[in-house]
């Protein structure tokens, strides 16, 4: 009996992980995505205020209506920083003196 039990216990971490796995592979485009979109939107706000001279409010007005919710953009002195998923997904951009801003790793 004890052996059946170990065996069920074992197909059913088996499925887990094959679940995990499967939604891993599938979110992979979703990640990429993120990541894109937070290196855009913090090298735009940042050029946009930084650059341009216009308040925060006013470049984030300038990201279509579903991004202003889903990214959250912050500034501190000349870095600008975009995030999503709480912070799990984050780039940073910095202003370069005369070259205008750039992305910071």
């Amino acid at each position: 009996m004890a052996l059946r039990k170990r065996w069920i216990w074992l197909t059913v971490l088996m499925v887990i992980a094959a679940a995990l796995a499967v939604g891993a592979w599938a979110s992979r485009g979703q990640v990429a995505y993120a990541q894109i979109a937070t290196g855009y939107a913090a090298k735009q706000t940042c050029s946009c205020v930084h650059v341009s001279g216009r308040s925060m409010e006013s470049c984030i007005a300038d990201f279509p209506e579903d991004a202003r919710d889903a990214i959250q953009v912050t500034q501190d002195g000349e870095a600008v920083r975009a995030s999503v998923l709480f912070g799990a997904i984050s780039a940073e951009a910095v202003v370069d003196g005369e070259f205008g801003c750039r992305l910071v790793d």
